[in-house]
């Protein structure tokens, strides 16, 4: 199977999602935070050791993908599907 780190990225995230089930609707802000900047983390360094560079907008789009499904309390492996399949089309398989 090719090298997706789409899909590993939303992994990455499991931990801020168990946190913002339980943070106050004042708190949602820092953890959406924390959501985008883990996955975006997650995302750069997979690249970097694919030796690839993804499409400009990919991994803005797909982070904020991650951080609207987990606030639609979508389980991870739901998020982790719709955002991989919704960058998949809209950027190929990187």
């Amino acid at each position: 199977m090719p090298f997706s780190p789409i899909r590993r990225v939303i992994g990455v995230c499991l931990v801020a999602t168990a946190a913002s089930a339980l943070a106050a609707p004042a708190q949602a802000s820092m953890i959406n935070q924390i959501i985008f900047k883990k996955c975006s983390e997650a995302m750069a360094d997979d690249f970097k050791k694919a030796g690839k560079t993804p499409p400009e907008g990919m991994v803005t789009d797909t982070c904020n993908c991650v951080v609207e499904q987990m606030g639609k309390r979508q389980t991870i492996e739901q998020a982790k599907t719709f955002c991989s399949q919704q960058s998949i089309q809209k950027y190929g398989q990187s």
